[in-house]
């Protein structure tokens, strides 16, 4: 085996030891209105819609239940299996499979491609988002389009402690969560994450430390790669909102196609 098609070189792995906690998690943490802006995009375009990364279906979900047709892939068995449950409580149509991104084992083509809430800055071995970007194109219909995007590069402050995120209700308890940056290079930070579900009385009854790899990208990083790849960018939009950029944007999505 390749030693950086190794679990422990792709981060998306690592979220099994957190599936139970994701919705109070990350898929809070976003800010702005993506899932409507992956929905419009895969409706105007029309299609099959492959999504990678899908985790626990915070995106899948809502594009089923516009009635697209989904298919999502995700390293985590915990998230998927989780995304199932789901699926079956609404009645909703899933298909999904645990996949590398960046081995895609499909024959069939797909119109539009996700690559959603930043899943190229986990992509921090060498050429690894290349080989993602080039198992995209093998599956990528003719006319198709793969939408990519990433956070905003911005100066961070590394820590040698950790600092407190936030607390939040997780059922009869609460979840806190605490995070470490350590910088690996002026591209590659490590985050560590501490997770601890703590009753009124203060006692922690479980801790999960998570560790995970994020490389930066500016925008014209982004646009750049792409183009080496392959693809042309047709439309740039920031934050999600607007195709013009916007001062201190927090996200640049790339909508590109076949060059």
């Amino acid at each position: 085996m390749d030693p950086s098609m190794a679990p422990e070189n792709y981060a998306r792995s690592d979220y099994d030891s957190i599936a139970h906690l994701y919705d109070v998690d990350m898929a809070q943490n976003m800010r702005f209105d993506d899932i409507g802006f992956y929905a419009r995009q895969c409706t105007a375009h029309g299609g099959r819609v492959l999504e990678l990364g899908c985790g626990n279906g915070r995106v899948l979900l809502e594009l089923a239940s516009r009635g697209l047709d989904t298919l999502g892939i995700d390293r985590s068995l915990k998230m998927l299996a989780r995304l199932v449950r789901k699926a079956a409580l609404h009645g909703l149509p899933i298909r999904v499979c645990s996949m590398d991104v960046r081995q895609l084992g499909f024959s069939e083509h797909f119109d539009v491609v996700l690559c959603p809430y930043s899943l190229v800055t986990y992509m921090t071995v060498e050429d690894d988002a290349k080989r993602m970007l080039d198992e995209i194109q093998h599956v990528l219909a003719p006319s198709g389009i793969v939408i990519v995007d990433a956070f905003v590069s911005r100066p961070l402050a590394p820590g040698r402690d950790f600092t407190r995120d936030y607390v939040r209700p997780f059922g009869t308890l609460s979840l806190v969560r605490s995070r470490r940056i350590t910088a690996l290079s002026d591209r590659v930070n490590r985050i560590e994450r501490r997770y601890e579900i703590v009753s009124d009385d203060g006692r922690v009854e479980e801790r999960i430390d998570t560790c995970e790899d994020i490389r930066s990208y500016t925008p014209h990083e982004l646009t750049t790669l792409l183009t080496a790849c392959g693809l042309r960018t047709r439309e740039a939009w920031w934050n999600y909102l607007s195709t013009t950029e916007v001062a201190d944007a927090q996200f640049f999505t790339a909508v590109a196609e076949r060059a």
